[in-house]
């Protein structure tokens, strides 16, 4: 999805939000189409789980958009050390750039949380649990996290940059060999047993957070459904209201395993599931 897609997003959810229930849908019905639907439902389907609609003013919210388009970072400018070389993604949570390490000169990559997220206490410590699960672990087949910090432009995470194609872009790129596909699958899981050992569930495990590098190397990605803590002690979060936007599953619900799309609490077993 691209800046254009979200920022329409964001205008029909702000509009949305200050109409009746009934006509916050007949209101959609009309301008919608079922993905931007999907969207914009599960944006205000948030703001009600945590029984507000809104605690910042949509005076507000529209004030941040305007000043700020989502990916809107241009290159050239610097967001604390990094310099930013071009947009890599923009998606539901943050906008995903490539930049330039001013003081290494390597290449790294820089996830802003979204402005409008600022003011939302779940998605900041979202993103926050995003940066600690990751930077906890040390493991060549886990995306290494460089720095957590704020800026001007918001709260940021800077990872290493990973040249090469997501398992679903090889998916889709035709036929792989099995013993190809064998090898990738056992670096997977040797980073999924490492992040378990230090207390890490991912809780998002699928094709597009899988990434293969030209050289055969595997890196697990994005950490943002993450829980962290010990694997056999309940998790409040993980139950039921677990981490997602629309804080009903956590996770992608086609590699959900079944005890958590019984509204269970999402353990090691899941994640292996998942893989």
């Amino acid at each position: 999805m691209n800046a254009a897609e979200w920022q329409e997003i964001e205008r029909l959810y702000l509009a949305a939000s200050g109409l009746e229930p009934v006509g916050r849908a007949q209101f959609l019905d009309q301008v919608c189409d079922a993905a931007l639907r999907s969207e914009v439902d599960s944006l205000l389907a948030a703001d009600l789980k945590r029984g507000r609609f809104l605690e910042t003013p949509p005076a507000q919210l529209v004030a941040d958009l305007l000043t700020r388009e989502p990916g809107s970072a241009r290159p050239g400018q610097r967001i604390a050390a990094y310099e930013i070389v071009s947009l890599l993604s923009v998606g539901g949570m943050g906008e995903v750039y490539v930049t330039r390490d001013t003081r290494t000169r390597q290449t790294a990559v820089l996830k802003l949380l979204r402005r409008h997220l600022t003011v939302d206490a779940h998605a900041v410590e979202r993103f926050e649990r995003e940066a600690r699960a990751a930077s906890a672990l040390n493991h060549p087949n886990i995306i290494t996290v460089y720095e957590f910090g704020t800026s001007d432009a918001g709260l940021f995470i800077a990872m290493e940059w990973v040249d090469g194609q997501t398992w679903r872009a090889l998916m889709k790129a035709g036929s792989i060999a099995l013993g190809s596909a064998a090898g990738f699958c056992r670096q997977a899981a040797h980073a999924l047993a490492a992040a378990h050992a230090a207390g890490v569930t991912h809780r998002d495990i699928k094709p597009e957070n899988i990434m293969v590098r030209p050289d055969g190397v595997v890196k697990i990605l994005d950490f943002g459904l993450a829980r962290l803590g010990p694997l056999d002690k309940p998790d409040i979060e993980a139950s039921g209201a677990s981490g997602t936007i629309s804080g009903t599953l956590s996770g992608t619900l086609s590699f959900m395993s079944p005890e958590v799309l019984r509204g269970e609490t999402a353990t090691s077993a899941s994640d292996v599931f998942s893989l």
